[in-house]
């Protein structure tokens, strides 16, 4: 399904319209700064192109937009846990229907925040309270800020990424700095590792940063641009690219689909449920990302 497929439905302001994709609630974004994308379903952000540019944000060409399972690409919210270490894989923050709270917009930016609550649904499998809220400030540059809050009377632990999909023009002609130089190769069982400060793209890669600096920059060499990303609240970030044979196996991905992506995650990593990042009664964390793009020197 494509996104040229949504059908509109009302205008909420001048820049914010919304639309439905196959049964989902799509918010499309069209203001002088820039072009976006974002489905209530998994409080997804799946396009972001600022104006005269190119995308920054990738899209699987055979993405299923469908309540049963996440959308392959754009920005997966995995959370309130990171990876395999409960069920389902990545929380159910992804596939969760998120609620608008609200919008406002300038000459510089539109900001759409959306809210997700604890509910029957999500108690069945993590039994807390909690009140999430997802911010997107949308310009020339891309804002992602998820803010959480435990509103029980237990104390909690999390963990989570924003499990960005960045567009690239050729995989092996990328590279990838500020990452630091100590992962946990996730290929070799979680394996300890230390390399070189820059990463090359020229094979399946699923590593978990833990020293990574504040800014990691994506030089996009065929696109003539490097994409810097800022992120915040987070311990680690991954950097993910399936290559051929998981491409292949995967429904949802084109064969040839590692050839134009790569991920770069703020993450708050955890090995398991019981190690995530304390949130005590009342309190509140948030993880965020910051998307800028610049021309190639």
């Amino acid at each position: 399904m494509l996104i040229n497929d949504m059908i509109f439905e009302e205008t909420l302001s001048p820049s914010i319209a919304r639309y439905n994709m196959n049964g989902l609630a799509i918010l499309k974004v069209q203001s002088p700064k820039c072009e976006a994308a974002i489905s209530l379903h998994g409080g997804h952000l799946f396009q972001f192109k600022p104006t005269g540019e190119q995308d920054v944000i990738w899209l699987s060409n055979k993405a299923i937009f469908s309540e049963e399972k996440a959308i392959r690409g754009g920005v997966p919210v995995c959370w309130p846990w990171f990876g395999q270490v409960g069920s389902p894989s990545h929380g159910f923050a992804r596939t969760s229907n998120w609620q608008l709270l609200d919008h406002e917009e300038n000459e510089q930016a539109v900001t759409i925040r959306l809210k997700l609550s604890a509910s029957k649904q999500t108690r069945v499998v993590w039994p807390h309270d909690f009140s999430a809220v997802l911010t997107f400030t949308l310009g020339e540059t891309l804002r992602i800020n998820l803010e959480m809050i435990n509103t029980g009377e237990t104390p909690w632990q999390w963990s989570g990424a924003l499990h960005t999909y960045f567009a690239i023009a050729e995989a092996t002609e990328t590279w990838i700095t500020g990452a630091g130089t100590s992962y946990i190769d996730s290929l070799k069982n979680d394996l300890p590792c230390e390399t070189t400060e820059a990463l090359i793209i020229n094979q399946s890669i699923d590593r978990i940063y833990t020293t990574p600096e504040e800014t990691i920059s994506i030089h996009d060499q065929g696109n003539q641009r490097t994409i810097n990303v800022l992120n915040r609240g987070h311990n680690s970030a991954v950097i993910w690219n399936p290559w051929k044979d998981l491409s292949r196996s995967m429904g949802d991905m084109s064969d040839d689909g590692y050839e134009t992506m790569v991920c770069v995650e703020a993450t708050q990593y955890a090995k398991d449920l019981a190690s995530g990042s304390l949130l005590m009664p009342g309190e509140k964390q948030s993880l965020s990302t910051e998307i800028t793009v610049t021309s190639a020197e």
